[in-house]
């Protein structure tokens, strides 16, 4: 049974996705790829030689768990596809690329149709007026992953080069809503009020016409319930110039809603739909989901979710998977999402750029709310270009995850002047910070001006010049990379550092964004010490940690560094390549304080875990003597029997495993 359903869900991927007057065909199969270093499309084309086909998602850098010299450079993809007169009669046909990184050339049969800077966005071409009816179309794309201009120009993680994304070919009717939006669905639902009686509903969006002749559409705007019943719906006609565009916004309402939250994440959505009013063909449809829900931060009780406290505990995740790198499918990005589920949290940092859209859907369904950040981080480049850059990056990733209920914070910047000691000479500091601090508040107006219902936020290291240069004063969250314990000091250094930043900010909420410490699995010891990479002292650290930011009020919450041992290619530590942080290794099997977490954070179910698993094999005889070993259990339970051989040692009660 197992092989049948696993073949249904293989073939399953090879028919389009017809929605309404759409067709969503995948456009993954069928590519060549060549690590060739040459930029001239007319060089290339006449290379026969040195081309790999190559299923997308695909990077380059699936080598980069075990070497340093991680290959920044440019690269090429090739397809040749056919499409036929019937397929363009009254068609546009678009290319949507969901992550290309992280500067892409696309050409067209020779031309060049786009250049697209940002690795962790999606961007789409219009390729109607270029594609052959008669003749094979050859798509190439020109891939580099080496910037200085493009975010991240640095950064504790690989950067990663190649299609590693999804590409989608989509044929949509002269008459539709538009895909040309900074690759988003074109659609846009806010919540100006909400209660537990009522929520006011605003859906906006821009309907566009490529035809050479005026149209007049039924504009159709429905809320769906979860069993695709109508619940509330705006009904109008609209009439669109010939190669015009049309802006609209409707206004509903609906009474007693069903509330979003990580408990009972219920989900609405909104279909809408474009009719011909003459002949009543359906034009184009799409359908954005919707959670009603309302949220508040207060610099003193932290935040609430639909009027209700809710401390925000979780992780920050990356995404990558040895050997695949970063081009995963989007049944990992779920798969990741149900084991922090899992695990117990109800946040999750994206960190430290947009990831694919497959993890905000899984947040959506199963109840997470989420940070998400563009990749600024470490330092930033002065000048108009990396600016401007920076900027669209903003854009995009609001614009394209703008419906996603989980999401409740964007972030533009973390730890963005920690680089500058070793990059920058000392007389010039103050240009950065100025710039850094400039550039700061054009994002923040940016985010606001996008989306003024969702919190902005950026992480510090641990350095007080963020408050001497005024930039923890910008946006409505403060985050605090926090690592007294394994960088510096000990553990009593964390309260000490958050209880005087709260003393001097009384109004300013704090998360702790970051905190962690490195894990080998080889390190194992009975006397574990500061830095030392052993499983034992990671675990000391996080049993710290976690109730010292619970019995805190005034921290909003905080996400641990990281949910994954992930790629760093350019780290030398205990594990080269990687930075093992991780709650669960790459490979995604969990550590010991995967479960202390568990224990820590859920309450719905008994968990009880002995915490031996990073720790099988051990020497029991030492020099002629018996050597003790201590059992350590994590659990939810309010006692735990421990037995040997059938044979009871021990009843203890468990300290230190609630969360509050």
């Amino acid at each position: 049974m197992k092989k049948i359903f696993l073949l249904i869900l293989c073939l399953s991927t090879m028919y389009p996705v017809v929605n309404a007057g759409r067709v969503v065909q995948s456009f993954n199969d069928g590519w060549y790829y060549a690590a060739c270093d040459d930029n001239r499309l007319q060089e290339v084309q006449r290379h026969e030689e040195g081309w790999q086909q190559v299923h997308l998602p695909h990077t380059w850098n699936a080598d980069a768990y075990s070497t340093r010299n991680c290959r920044r450079a440019s690269s090429w993809y090739k397809k040749e596809f056919r499409t036929d007169a019937a397929q363009m009669r009254d068609k546009q046909l678009y290319l949507k690329f969901d992550g290309v990184n992280s500067l892409a050339d696309v050409y067209l049969n020779g031309e060049l149709l786009t250049t697209h800077k940002g690795g962790y966005s999606a961007f789409t071409v219009d390729i109607t007026d270029k594609v052959r009816t008669d003749a094979p179309n050859l798509l190439m794309v020109h891939v580099n992953n080496q910037n200085d201009r493009i975010p991240p120009l640095s950064g504790d993680f690989t950067i990663f080069g190649g299609i590693y994304r999804n590409v989608w070919l989509i044929s949509a009717a002269k008459q539709h809503i538009s895909l040309t939006d900074y690759a988003s669905t074109g659609i846009y639902v806010d919540l100006p009020s909400v209660s537990e009686d009522r929520a006011e509903i605003s859906v906006r969006g821009t309907l566009v016409n490529r035809d050479v002749r005026r149209a007049v559409l039924k504009l159709d705007v429905e809320v769906l319930d979860t069993d695709g019943k109508t619940v509330a719906q705006s009904l109008r006609s609209v009439r669109i110039d010939a190669d015009g565009a049309f802006a609209f916004e409707e206004r509903l309402q609906l009474e007693k809603p069903q509330l979003w939250s990580p408990d009972s994440p219920y989900l609405y959505s909104v279909k809408v739909s474009l009719k011909d009013v003459r002949d009543k063909v359906l034009k184009d449809e799409t359908r954005v989901p919707l959670g009603v829900r309302w949220f508040s931060v207060d610099a003193q009780e932290g935040f609430k979710l639909n009027g209700e406290p809710l401390k925000l505990m979780g992780a920050c995740r990356h995404q990558d998977q040895m050997p695949m790198g970063i081009a995963l499918s989007d049944e990992m990005h779920r798969r990741d999402m149900q084991l922090l589920k899992d695990m117990g949290v109800n946040f999750v940092r994206l960190a430290h750029y947009p990831q694919d859209d497959a993890v905000l859907r899984a947040c959506d369904e199963l109840g997470m709310l989420v940070w998400e950040e563009i990749p600024i981080v470490g330092l930033i480049a002065l000048g108009d270009e990396f600016r401007a850059n920076a900027t669209s990056a903003l854009r995009e990733m609001i614009r394209q995850h703008y419906n996603h209920p989980s999401v409740i914070m964007w972030g533009y910047m973390n730890e963005a002047v920690i680089q500058l000691q070793y990059r920058v000479k000392k007389q010039r500091l103050n240009g950065f910070y100025e710039n850094t601090l400039a550039l700061a508040r054009h994002l923040e107006e940016t985010l606001k001006r996008e989306d003024p219902y969702r919190l902005s936020t950026m992480a510090y290291h641990g350095n007080q010049i963020y408050n001497k240069i005024g930039l923890s004063n910008i946006t409505d969250i403060s985050g605090w990379n926090l690592y007294q314990g394994w960088y510096e000091n000990d553990f009593k250094s964390f309260d000490r550092f958050v209880d005087e930043e709260h003393r001097k900010y009384p109004h300013r909420p704090l998360i702790i964004s970051e905190f962690g410490a490195g894990s080998d699995p080889r390190l194992q010891s009975l006397e574990p010490q500061i830095f030392d990479f052993s499983m034992q002292w990671q675990q000391l650290y996080l049993e710290y940690y976690l109730p010292a930011i619970m019995k805190r009020p005034f921290i909003v919450g905080a996400t641990e560094w990281n949910f994954i041992d992930f790629s760093s290619a350019n780290r030398q530590e205990a594990t080269p390549h990687i930075n093992n942080k991780g709650l669960m290794y790459n490979n995604r099997r969990p550590k010991d304080v995967f479960y202390y977490f568990q224990a820590f954070l859920r309450k719905d179910i008994p968990v009880l875990h002995i915490a031996v698993d990073d720790w099988k094999h051990r020497t029991v005889v030492s020099d002629g003597e018996a050597v003790e070993h201590p059992v350590k259990v994590y659990s939810n339970l309010d006692k735990v029997e421990l037995s040997v051989n059938g044979k009871k040692l021990s009843v203890q009660g468990i300290e230190n495993c609630h969360a509050g």
